[in-house]
């Protein structure tokens, strides 16, 4: 069986998006909407689910499941005005994040809502300060400090690549459920 494009996984996703909440809508944004995307773009949604804001995130653990296998589903505690969820699909690159703001009408959170993981949230930092040094732009300072201040530890020194590891090191330290996934974060300096 032949593997799926990241545009077919996406057009998949959107699917089960508009599928499990009918009448809503489902569209990229972001640089792969305009074009400016490159092999280290996140995939940014846009899901705009009306009155049914409670049912859509309810529902949406069992639509993203139609499209693979999820190893992280977040919801963004700071966001109130909309929902902001950050997924990771088993498979996909953690470069491939789908970042899923969801607009509509909300009253309480999903059941499926767990406590905002900072070590998750420094580790993501971490492969932010990776594409910024891969694309050669990008405050590579700033990711890597606000990632080390994330799970209560010094911004890191030296060249770019041991300030990553030495934040994946300090992620795990603070929550050692997260050594899978700093190891992804630590391949991709290889």
């Amino acid at each position: 069986m032949r593997a799926s494009s990241l545009a077919e996984r996406i057009d998949t996703l959107v699917t089960a998006l508009t599928t499990v909440v009918p009448g809503s809508t489902a569209a990229l944004r972001g640089s792969r909407a305009d074009g400016t995307d490159d092999v280290y773009s996140d995939v940014d949604l846009a899901w705009e689910v009306g009155s049914r804001g409670d049912e859509a995130l309810a529902a949406l653990p069992d639509a993203l499941r139609t499209v693979g296998p999820v190893e992280s589903l977040r919801l963004d505690p700071d966001d109130t005005d909309r929902r902001l969820v950050f997924v990771r699909f088993a498979g996909w690159t953690l470069f491939e994040r789908v970042d899923l703001e969801v607009s509509g009408t909300f009253g309480s959170d999903p059941t499926w809502v767990r406590p905002w993981s900072t070590a998750e949230s420094a580790l993501m930092n971490a492969v932010a300060a990776v594409k910024a040094v891969r694309r050669g732009h990008g405050d590579v300072d700033g990711l890597l400090a606000r990632g080390a201040a994330r799970v209560g530890a010094t911004a890191p020194v030296g060249t770019a690549a041991e300030r990553i590891a030495a934040l994946a090191e300090a992620a795990v330290r603070a929550d050692p459920t997260q050594r899978a996934l700093a190891a992804q974060v630590l391949a991709l300096l290889r």
